[in-house]
């Protein structure tokens, strides 16, 4: 048998929160790159994108990724640039599902957002 230690359900869920938290403290400090990431995904999935567009949409998409990784290793955002990225996993076919994915993750972290803060309305 192999020595490859399977991960349990509880270290996974710990290594996710822990993701999500970094993905936040990335977030504060680029509000704005974050705004333009969300949009870019938005347009990306609502819209159809031309195979002869796909090298530079997947190009900007992947330069606000990459800002956005270099504050924070560990992520969402570092595993998105290297999955989207076309010099590195990024795969035209895969591009839109990609999207998709990384939008599920960015409202994941809305949401911890939203739980952490405790706003009132006056």
């Amino acid at each position: 048998m192999s020595d490859i230690q399977i991960p349990t359900i509880a270290e996974l869920t710990q290594k996710r929160q822990q993701s999500l938290m970094v993905s936040e403290q990335v977030i504060t400090k680029h509000p704005d790159v974050y705004r333009q990431l969300k949009k870019l995904v938005q347009d990306i999935i609502s819209k159809p994108v031309d195979i002869g567009d796909y090298y530079s949409t997947a190009q900007a998409l992947t330069q606000l990724l990459k800002q956005m990784a270099q504050s924070g290793h560990g992520s969402i955002f570092h595993y998105y640039y290297t999955q989207i990225d076309p010099h590195q996993k990024g795969q035209a076919e895969y591009f839109r599902a990609n999207c998709v994915d990384l939008e599920e993750q960015l409202r994941c972290v809305d949401q911890l957002r939203l739980n952490r803060r405790c706003l009132r309305v006056i």
